[in-house]
């Protein structure tokens, strides 16, 4: 089988009239939104637009060494090879993007992107990037956890009214990861007179919510036209309350947290692999964590929330990738945090990486352990 490059070079020849926009697109389109395109994609407001071949130019010309590329630490650098691929293909070569938003905000802690690409029938799709490298977009992710909303859901509603009364046409809303959660409320929360104009919503493993959404009206109207895709050991996509109407798929990797990477997963014509389901391994995980989440009251969540966060702040990290260059004295911090507030964070690394030997987690927290010597 196949993965997404493979699929770029199958059908790249054909167009969208030709062949319909399919999952594999909406996924394709979801890893590009993690490119660095300030500048180069026209912001809301500004005239014009850029095709993807033109942004691709004045990417390659910003980062001449795809090995250089400014991803972070956990985003894969294969995206910009497989924007080299995209760039070349009649299927996205000449797709044009435009209203290129990127927003951080440590106050607010708000962490949120979106690019909307124009096909040739009118229709409109509206991409969301998930968590990028920045600690401010971690700290939104786990403020999910006891917000009933946080600002990077708001923006997403705010982006996709103004995309609708930008483009009068139909709309196709997807993400991945955070993206696919952005997504999914963004769809839900729309006005009705915007809502009835889409036609799919793209999850790509993105997390759940709380349970007030899955039984909101406009939630279990919208139902039919969401695609929640996740890989078979999902992590990522188990996360919270989420609907069990999902799809699995295959990826390549064998770790939960590798198949996050939509690179991974496999595809046969125009769609991925499809599993029956997810993995016991999957299912023991979406048990354990959002049953440790609903036992902690929201004052807890709040405490919890804010001690990572202040943890993996160490020094004035901003970055994921500033953390792993102090990762020794982020070590050290942690032997600081209050008793139960440390063996929750324990225990919830154990369980995210399916690690049994315990005395192993003990020592990436005392000793400083290094995570492959965790992995092995």
């Amino acid at each position: 089988m196949g993965t997404v490059y493979d699929y770029l070079t199958w059908r790249g020849d054909l167009t969208f009239r030709a062949a319909p926009f399919c999952e594999v697109d909406s996924l394709i389109l979801s890893m590009f939104s993690y490119l660095d395109m300030q500048d180069i994609i026209p912001a809301p407001g500004e005239e014009g637009d850029i095709t993807v071949w033109a942004a691709s130019k004045a990417f390659m010309e910003r980062y001449p060494d795809p090995k250089k590329t400014k991803m972070g630490v956990l985003i894969p650098k294969d995206i910009a090879k497989m924007l080299r691929a995209m760039r070349s293909t009649k299927r996205f070569g000449t797709l044009k993007m435009s209203d290129f938003v990127n927003l951080i905000d440590p106050e607010t802690e708000l962490q949120f992107s979106a690019v909307t690409f124009q096909m040739s029938d009118g229709t409109a799709v509206v991409t969301y990037r998930g968590t990028d490298d920045t600690l401010v977009g971690w700290k939104e992710d786990i403020n999910m956890c006891f917000l009933p909303v946080v600002p990077a859901q708001q923006k997403a509603v705010e982006y996709l009214t103004s995309i609708a009364e930008k483009y009068n046409g139909k709309l196709i809303v997807t993400g991945h990861s955070k993206g696919g959660n952005l997504a999914v409320y963004a769809a839900v929360h729309a006005d009705a007179a915007i809502r009835e104009r889409i036609v799919s919503v793209y999850s790509n493993d993105g997390p759940g919510f709380g349970k007030n959404i899955l039984d909101d009206p406009d939630y279990v109207e919208m139902r039919p036209r969401i695609i929640n895709l996740v890989p078979q050991s999902s992590v990522v996509g188990m996360l919270l309350e989420h609907d069990e109407n999902f799809t699995v798929v295959k990826s390549r990797q064998k770790s939960g947290l590798l198949q996050h990477n939509g690179l991974s997963w496999e595809v046969l014509g125009n769609s991925f692999v499809h599993l029956k389901d997810v993995t016991p391994d999957s299912r023991k995980l979406d048990r354990t964590v959002n049953q440790w989440i609903r036992d902690m009251t929201p004052e807890q969540r709040e405490e919890f929330a804010e001690a990572v966060y202040q943890l993996f702040s160490v020094d004035g990290a901003q970055t994921l990738t500033d953390l792993v260059a102090a990762r020794k004295k982020w070590f050290s911090h942690t032997k600081n945090l209050d008793p139960k507030v440390h063996e929750t964070i324990q225990k919830m690394f154990s369980e995210l990486i399916g690690i049994n030997k315990i005395s192993k987690i003990k020592d990436f927290f005392q000793r400083g352990t290094k995570g492959e010597e965790i992995l092995e």
